[in-house]
């Protein structure tokens, strides 16, 4: 390789490097200034959103940070270890849940009607549902193709939503309730209505149930997101290779 093919890779490199940071720090702000919109009491850090917005803000600070490093120290940095892009994945599958559920679900079902529920808490809603999980997701695909991966890493996008329904069956067995006496934070897990774990009863749809047990749901929501984790993976493993090139 000649002295300016060299130049010109560690140029391109260094230009990378700088739109991963800038696209990191506006997902983190969007995040921050949406959850300060929102966020009125200890209850708050209850919901999914707001906690994997938390996990992704962290994620993608302790990233950006390196990011930073690795630019002012002319693209030498001390090399990340597997396990912390594996986390980065759990975290960026976490975010595209609170995108695609809000979208698909709790978005349609929401009193304020479907952009409504988008524009309240000026706009904060906006950058914790679409700002920040949008970029978070092109950060993954863009700039995280040296995480190695295997076909059972695709996995570890279950491990979030299933620990966070645990932990509110766990709270609601203590007594804590959400809105108008909802077993969960959300129609789609509140398995205090009456269809609870196994039932089924459309006619009952509205913003404290979707009327479809949430044995059902949270199936359908797992089988959804092993696909998401499988294709996420698999444009990064293709990216892998054409940057080998």
């Amino acid at each position: 390789m000649s002295k300016d093919t060299y130049l010109t890779v560690r140029e391109y490199q260094s230009r990378e490097e700088a739109v991963g940071v800038v696209i990191k720090l506006i997902a983190i702000i969007a995040s921050v200034y949406g959850m300060c919109r929102s966020c009125q009491n200890l209850m708050a850090f209850t919901y999914f959103t707001n906690l994997s917005n938390i996990f992704m803000d962290m994620v993608l600070f302790g990233f950006m940070v390196r990011g930073i490093r690795k630019i002012r120290h002319g693209g030498k940095a001390a090399p990340v270890s597997n396990g912390w892009y594996v986390i980065k994945f759990m975290a960026t599958i976490s975010i595209t849940l609170t995108f695609f559920v809000y979208l698909t679900i709790l978005a349609p079902t929401n009193p304020n009607g479907f952009v409504g529920a988008y524009l309240i808490n000026g706009g904060g809603s906006l950058c914790v549902h679409v700002i920040n999980p949008l970029l978070s997701i092109l950060d993954f695909i863009l700039f995280d193709y040296h995480y190695e991966s295997g076909k059972h890493h695709v996995f570890y996008a279950l491990v979030p939503p299933l620990v966070y329904l645990l932990s509110i069956v766990l709270l609601a067995s203590q007594g804590m309730r959400w809105g108008d006496n909802m077993y969960a934070p959300y129609n789609f897990i509140n398995f205090g209505a009456p269809t609870g774990w196994f039932g089924f009863d459309l006619s009952l749809m509205g913003n404290t149930t979707l009327g479809i047990g949430v044995a059902y749901m949270i199936a359908l929501l797992l089988i959804i997101f092993a696909f998401i984790g499988t294709i996420f993976l698999a444009i990064k493993n293709l990216r892998k290779k054409h940057k080998a090139f």
